[in-house]
């Protein structure tokens, strides 16, 4: 059952934060966040940037638990392998938070 567990961490995590992050999105362009500007970002771009560079961070650190922790078992190395294939899902995720317009 860990090991289940292990080698489902980080594609977990990546769709946690997706899920996240689209509900943001939604909540901000109801909320009409994306009118009121803190600085050169709207209000939603600020928040969605600091909830995907979160989550990126909280991934990476569950890849390097996952990494430090490991077995020699196959599944092991299977959930590292993983876990860095959820971190570069987030941050792909994530990218049109920088390059797109918050609502259309």
């Amino acid at each position: 059952m860990t090991a289940l567990l292990r080698m489902t961490a980080g594609l977990t995590h990546w769709a946690v934060a997706f899920c996240v992050l689209y509900g943001l999105h939604g909540i901000g362009c109801a909320g009409g966040w994306a009118a009121v500007a803190i600085g050169p970002v709207s209000v939603q771009r600020l928040v969605l940037l600091l909830a995907w560079i979160g989550a990126v961070l909280a991934s990476v650190a569950l890849t390097l638990w996952l990494y430090r922790t490991r077995g020699d078992a196959s599944t092991d190395q299977i959930g590292i392998v993983l876990g860095w294939i959820g971190v570069a899902a987030i941050v792909v995720t994530g990218l049109p938070i920088v390059t797109l317009p918050a609502c259309l």
